[in-house]
């Protein structure tokens, strides 16, 4: 690309990175090149700066959005991007890098450079579509830019592609985006509210719906069903879906697993963050949730953020999944639901067991081993001591084989191995573990000799002795 329109002092994406919107989008050309020789692309399309608090003037990397536009060429990107599950075809691509615990703008030993694609992994290996991600080296007009990842924009064009319909009909709900310069307020009724929700495609109006119901009790079953489209006992009534809480409660239970402190509330729990939702306005579906940036994940293996938050208690602009999650909480056939995907996912080597976790991110890690090393070459020196704690790296650049993989080794041995026991324990705290377990069968169905044996047992986890 053109580098004024990258570091021009007056027009630079670079130089002005707290900018935002359509004005601050700039031409270029984006080429995938494969080592192996496999066809990639080239095409022209927009660019921007993709990310808020990373928007600082102290990052000297930063993550970018390409926008396929017909201003620039094609329409849209038309290439397999995330292979033969993915979409095909893209209005746009994030390329992010990691910013929290990274080296070029944390300074932080901690790096592992995988934490949010983790969760994502997590998500789409729990069934459900999720944020597909890949890794990449960028080079910007030949210079090498370091290790990115890249990263689908679960907004209207991701729904109709992962979910059907047209991207006209969906509703995308967020925590807003923030201007650096322009402050997070817009009026002085807004100032009691940093962290806001807005709408990146169609309107709030069906989930201010969904708050709205939800804060008036789901004890009993005539809200809750209402909210599922049903009559009270449970028939279909054709009317207006709002909640799908399998995909909620398989959303937060990936919050819980990674102990996310910066999604879908803050870690204060006053404010809402990083989360989307995204509902089809025409359809029979209620909303669903995927997992967005998930760097504060995989710290201290008991953290707790099972809640109870205080966001979106009393006011619109902070409601979020999880205090949806909490109302729901009331209604015994949610909590009902809970321990069926929980009995799905912690078990019989489910997304969330220690065995299924460690493989999950052990390919990660195989992933970007050697990248690592052009990483550290590019970026290990950029700071000698970690942005958040003053933690001091070490003589010499942060690198692959005294920080990185330390840092690895003790996700995969310290923190996987036991962190889904203590999700449990947390689960069982607030009583959604319950005392009987579903039923272990030794065989499941077919044609059997009547001399057979059948067997039935209780799978007990083992919570109850533990706590």
């Amino acid at each position: 690309m053109d580098l004024n329109d990258l570091f021009g002092f007056e027009s630079g994406i670079y130089s002005n990175a707290s900018r935002h919107g359509r004005d601050w989008e700039r031409p270029c050309s984006l080429e995938l090149i494969h080592p192996s020789g496999k066809t990639g692309f080239q095409v022209n399309c927009g660019v921007r700066l993709r990310g808020g608090f990373s928007r600082s003037s102290s990052n000297p990397k930063h993550a970018l959005r390409f926008l396929f536009r017909k201003t620039y060429g094609a329409g849209k990107l038309q290439y397999p991007l995330f292979g033969d599950s993915g979409a095909k075809e893209f209005d746009n691509v994030d390329l992010r890098t990691s910013q929290n615990y990274s080296w070029s703008f944390g300074g932080d030993p901690r790096a592992v450079f995988l934490r949010d694609q983790f969760s994502r992994d997590t998500q789409i290996e729990m069934k459900h579509p999720g944020v597909r991600g890949d890794f990449y080296h960028l080079y910007i007009n030949g210079l090498y830019w370091g290790l990115y990842n890249s990263c689908e924009r679960p907004e209207a064009s991701y729904a109709a592609s992962y979910f059907g319909g047209k991207k006209r009909q969906y509703d995308v709900i967020k925590r807003q985006g923030s201007d650096l310069n322009a402050g997070f307020f817009r009026t002085r009724d807004e100032r009691d509210f940093r962290w806001r929700i807005e709408a990146t495609d169609g309107n709030m109006d069906a989930w201010k719906r969904l708050w709205e119901s939800s804060r008036s009790g789901l004890v009993g079953r005539t809200v809750y069903q209402s909210l599922l489209g049903r009559n009270p006992d449970g028939t279909s009534a054709g009317l207006e879906t709002l909640l799908d809480p399998v995909s909620l409660i398989d959303y937060m239970l990936v919050i819980f697993y990674g102990g996310n402190l910066d999604s879908p509330v803050l870690r204060d729990g006053r404010g809402p963050n990083n989360w989307y939702g995204i509902r089809n306005r025409e359809g029979g579906d209620g909303f669903r949730y995927v997992i967005w940036d998930a760097e504060h994940t995989l710290l201290d293996p008991d953290t707790d953020r099972t809640g109870p938050f205080t966001a979106g208690m009393l006011n619109f602009p902070t409601s979020n999944p999880q205090y949806i999650w909490q109302q729901c909480l009331d209604n015994e056939e949610f909590r009902l639901l809970i321990a069926d995907r929980v009995h799905l996912h912690f078990f019989n080597e489910g997304a969330l067991t220690a065995s299924a976790s460690r493989q999950r991110f052990a390919r990660r890690v195989h992933e970007i081993e050697s990248a690592v090393i052009a990483e550290s070459a590019r970026w290990g020196d950029r700071r000698q001591y970690s942005f958040y704690d003053g933690r001091q790296s070490g003589s010499g650049p942060l690198n692959r084989d005294d920080h990185w993989r330390p840092e690895v080794d003790r996700i995969l041995n310290e923190y996987l191995p036991v962190r889904g026991d203590i999700v449990l324990e947390q689960l069982w705290a607030h009583g959604l573990i319950p005392d009987l377990f579903p039923p272990v069968f030794h065989r499941h169905g077919g044609t059997l000799a009547p001399s057979s044996r059948l067997k039935v047992t209780e799978a007990d986890p083992g919570i109850r002795a533990r706590s």
